[in-house]
């Protein structure tokens, strides 16, 4: 019998991107655990997305997985017709697959900016754009959009980045307007998360790294200045249960430099300039 568990239903037909490692991974777990969730997994690594399913299943849910490239409209089809046909339909898209390519503006070309507006934009623009006839026709619907405070304060060396997640973020606040009553949107804008995402994208400060050194800088890294891939997943299912549309913004750091930029504008400006771009990246 599927019963109503706070804002989401128990084997609720969730599509989680970028689900082979992160924070994808750790919300489609626990999304298992908790509601014993049937999941429409993406991501390119199908080693990795394969262990994701399996972690899935062994926490009583269910996992199919889509590899490949989200960027293609195509893939993004799929992920809904295998929800809707595999497990009756749709209640909950997470967008969470994310790309960098980072470093300063002179070094990136035009077909760096698409890239990475195709994989971090256009994927959850076309997908939502799947749900939404489906959400609209049943009268409910959830779609966590996750951003980043990069999507709120830029800064030198993540500009590319930076701007696709600002359009995340102008896309969820408009979603939220026009669907209010109607729809949830999630808009999540996390700091930093001890993800892989930073040793994917040759980032050159890595959360995780730092955090694993036996000092005040790893220590700080672990326990303020950082949170983990779990943790996240907590607060976004924390969000998805209270629901209504929102914004979290994530980490210490985060919420600092979020809330700055609202009071102090100029500061927050000035602090930008601060940031050498040339650091954004490791040289390999």
């Amino acid at each position: 019998m599927v019963t109503e568990t706070r804002g989401l239903r128990r084997e609720a037909s969730v599509i989680v991107t970028g689900a082979s490692t992160g924070i994808g991974r750790a919300l489609a777990i626990l999304l298992a655990r908790k509601y014993g969730a049937r999941l429409v997994l993406n991501a390119r690594s199908e080693e990795d997305l394969k262990e994701t399913a399996r972690l899935v299943l062994q926490e009583g849910g269910q996992a199919e997985c889509i590899i490949g490239d989200i960027a293609s409209e195509e893939l993004c089809s799929n992920m809904v017709e295998t929800a809707i046909s595999r497990f009756g339909g749709v209640e909950l898209l997470v967008n969470n697959a994310g790309l960098a390519i980072a470093g300063p503006v002179p070094a990136l070309t035009v077909n760096d900016w698409r890239r990475v507006f195709e994989v971090n934009f256009f994927s959850a623009l076309n997908l939502t754009y799947g749900v939404l006839p489906r959400f609209l026709e049943q009268g409910r619907g959830k779609i966590v959009n996750v951003a980043s405070v990069a999507g709120k304060v830029a800064f030198p060396g993540s500009v590319c980045y930076a701007s696709s997640k600002f359009a995340m973020t102008g896309m969820s606040e408009g979603l939220a307007a026009e669907f209010a009553g109607k729809l949830d949107i999630i808009t999540v804008c996390p700091g930093w998360v001890r993800t892989e995402f930073f040793k994917k994208n040759n980032s050159y400060d890595d959360p995780s790294v730092i955090a694993e050194r036996n000092d005040f800088r790893g220590w700080l890294m672990r326990n303020v200045l950082s949170i983990s891939s779990e943790q996240c997943a907590e607060d976004i299912v924390k969000a998805v249960e209270k629901g209504g549309s929102h914004e979290i913004v994530l980490t210490a750091p985060g919420k600092m430099i979020e809330r700055l930029s609202g009071i102090c504008p100029d500061l927050t400006s000035y602090l930008a300039t601060l940031v050498p771009a040339e650091r954004r990246t490791k040289k390999v």
